[in-house]
């Protein structure tokens, strides 16, 4: 087969030759272009090359223009950043997007969003902070832990609407934006989020540390903050003032023990130091290591001679050791040079008065009312002395003064219902009671005061509402469990009594009349042989429990023990009738006539009206036969008492008697 050779037409030739010169021209234009507006671009051959081939496609092929970097200025400086590079952006930055290197070489159809930071349109030549993204991306909460760089957000940019490229910033977050963080958040709980970010970023360091268990002391979470400030002292065992705050945690904690050995530290670190010994004190006064606190706060004072906090403490430990004197040396030193001399004044009052040295005491609290005529307890400890010196007026109208300044304060209210109760004010006096217990509904003293009054004045119901609270509360307490019984006996719930009354006994309780009481409930209770076993132990014995003895002893035979009952009440009452009146039915229920007869003859020696004895006389006479005798007693008896049945049915019956007797008398004879 034989090729033919295509003939080539001259007019396509010279076609064909124009187009490739257009392109070269095209090219050469573009590339020349690109220099002018762009010479860093030519850094490389390679990339020149690229660049050139790229843009031609983009403006002649109508292909979508590649991305190659941004011109950024950030802080005031112009930077390049390129598509394979980041954009490192801190709190502090403040940046724009200049302009966007791409094959689209006039811009007018690129834009850039910036991720987070952005309005939501074209974000090219706008202002933007660091801190705004900084923050945004703290507030979050999706900070990866301990992450101290963000790399989550980017830089976006466009061509029409379709992304050419991107530049990804890292964002950096430091110790310094989690406490400024934590210092703007209104939040404690934030602030301490914050907080621990910035200390798991910075492990070493101390001062985020200390701001962290400050918030921790002042929130109550001691053992928190006791913990930062061992971490402290394990990076740096020489902090004072890591050791400061670590002794007062022990301190809120009620440790004492620890935080005497951590100011002992402080003190050994730095003699000078006052706080140590602020610290050292207080924590010996409350182990009530006294005489120690007593050393330590002259120590102080020594260093600090118009430190006036520590002389009142030395004040109130020279108080505890009874060394009264040098107290108010000390109180009398702070009220002489100090600007604020109310406490000690106070306390020169208190202590004069504790020292029954009451005008001294008047003195002092009046000076006290003149600066400060406002403070309640003031008045109320004046009115104190006043009482001392029997000022009665000027002790009231001085508690009066001091609850209508502090009506809530339950002490002042108590001593003003204690100054009513002295005066027989029992209302008044109940009225301020209430008022405390309103106050304080867990106020013994008053609840006590309450039961007492409403005791006296036999309303007996209320009185068992206070006694019922004060049984429930101290159930040891005898003497509560006496007034509750007693209380219900009043109200005749002998039952309720009896049970009150068992548990005094139990409980050991010595009231005087805590037998007789039980026995008498018992013996309403129909429990009469319980009654009889209580009354024995009464002591000292009365007519009245012999009486009941003896006569449960009568009823039950038991003649010895009843005889031993009412002789013991001869002996108690050797003039009155009714004693050996007693006695003498004993005897006649013994069957002993001749020495009824005899008490009988007695108790009207003492009595010759007493109609019972002469009724039971008649009754002796008519049981020995002595008929015309009981014949006469009875007439007595009667004659004095129309009403005694005994008198009554026994006269017909002896008349009766005697004259059978008389007539066998004359049959015989």
């Amino acid at each position: 087969m034989t090729i033919r050779r295509k003939k080539i037409d001259p007019v396509k030739k010279k076609y064909h030759f124009k187009r490739i010169f257009l392109i070269a021209l095209a090219v050469i234009l573009i590339g020349g272009l690109i220099y002018l507006l762009f010479p860093q671009a030519f850094r490389s051959v390679a990339f020149f090359g690229t660049r050139v081939k790229n843009t031609f496609s983009h403006y002649l092929l109508k292909q979508t223009p590649r991305f190659y970097y941004l011109n950024v200025e950030k802080n005031g400086q112009f930077l390049r950043v390129w598509a394979h590079e980041m954009l490192e952006v801190t709190y502090r930055d403040e940046f724009g997007i200049i302009s966007v290197g791409s094959d689209d070489l006039t811009g007018k159809r690129i834009s850039v969003r910036v991720e987070e930071l952005g309005k939501g349109g074209n974000d090219m030549r706008v202002l933007l902070r660091g801190i705004d993204l900084v923050n945004k991306i703290m507030a979050g909460g999706s900070t990866p832990k301990n992450a101290s760089e963000i790399t989550d957000y980017k830089i976006r940019v466009y061509y029409l609407e379709k992304e050419i490229g991107a530049v990804p910033m890292k964002v950096v977050i430091t110790p310094q934006d989690w406490l400024r963080s934590a210092q703007e958040s209104g939040s404690v709980a934030e602030q301490i989020n914050y907080l621990r970010k910035a200390i798991a970023a910075n492990k070493d360091d101390i001062g985020l540390r200390k701001i962290l268990a400050g918030i921790y002391f002042r929130q109550e979470r001691i053992d928190e903050a006791i913990t930062l400030y061992k971490n402290i002292l394990s990076i740096k065992p020489d902090d004072a003032g890591a050791l400061e705050e670590l002794a007062k945690c022990y301190i809120k904690k009620h440790d004492y023990d620890n935080a005497i050995d951590v100011s002992k530290k402080l003190a050994k670190l730095n003699p000078r130091e006052a706080q140590a010994y602020t610290n050292l004190g207080i924590a010996l006064a409350e182990k009530g290591l006294w005489r120690q606190a007593i050393d330590n706060y002259r120590e102080l004072i020594k260093l600090e001679p118009d430190n006036f906090a520590a002389r009142y403490k030395l004040g109130e430990a020279l108080e505890r050791e009874k060394m009264t004197g040098e107290a108010i040396e000390q109180y009398k030193y702070i009220a002489q040079r100090s600007p604020d001399k109310d406490l000690a004044l106070l306390a020169l009052g208190d202590a004069y008065l504790r020292e029954k040295k009451y005008d001294d005491a008047i003195k002092n609290y009046t000076e006290l009312l003149k600066n400060n005529p406002q403070m309640a307890a003031a008045y109320a400890n004046l009115a104190s002395a006043y009482a001392s010196v029997g000022k009665s007026k000027e002790e009231m109208e001085n508690l009066i003064k001091a609850v209508t300044l502090a009506p809530d304060e339950p002490v002042v209210r108590f001593n003003l219902g204690v100054a009513y109760e002295k005066r027989k004010m029992d209302q008044q006096a109940i009225q301020e009671y209430e008022q405390v217990l309103k106050i304080n509904p867990q106020d013994t003293d008053a609840i006590e005061r309450l039961a007492d009054l409403y005791l006296k004045g036999k309303k007996y119901a209320k009185a068992i509402t206070y006694l019922e609270k004060l049984t429930e509360r101290y159930t040891l307490k005898a003497e509560y469990f006496v007034s509750l019984g007693f209380a219900y006996g009043e109200l005749k719930k002998y039952a309720s009594s009896a049970q009150n009354y068992e548990k005094a006994l139990k409980l050991g309780a010595k009231h005087p009349t805590l037998n007789y009481n039980l026995a008498y409930t018992y013996n309403q209770l129909g429990r009469e042989k319980e009654a009889v076993a209580l009354y024995e132990k009464v002591s000292p014995q009365t007519k009245e429990t012999l009486s009941y003895v003896g006569n449960y002893y009568l009823k039950t035979k038991n003649y010895k023990k009843a005889l031993g009952c009412f002789q013991n009440i001869v002996k108690l009452a050797p003039k009155e009738s009714s004693s050996y009146s007693s006695l003498g039915y004993a005897y006649a229920a013994s069957g002993n006539l001749d020495k009824a007869i005899e008490n009988y003859m007695i108790a009207l020696k003492y009595d010759r009206e007493d109609s019972e004895a002469h009724a039971n006389l008649g009754e002796a006479y008519e049981k020995k036969g002595l008929y015309e005798e009981a014949l006469k007693a009875y007439t007595t008896a009667y004659e004095l008492n129309p009403d005694s049945s005994k008198a009554a049915r026994g006269i017909p019956r002896i008349r009766i008697l005697f004259l059978q007797q008389k007539a066998q008398t004359q049959d015989k004879e």
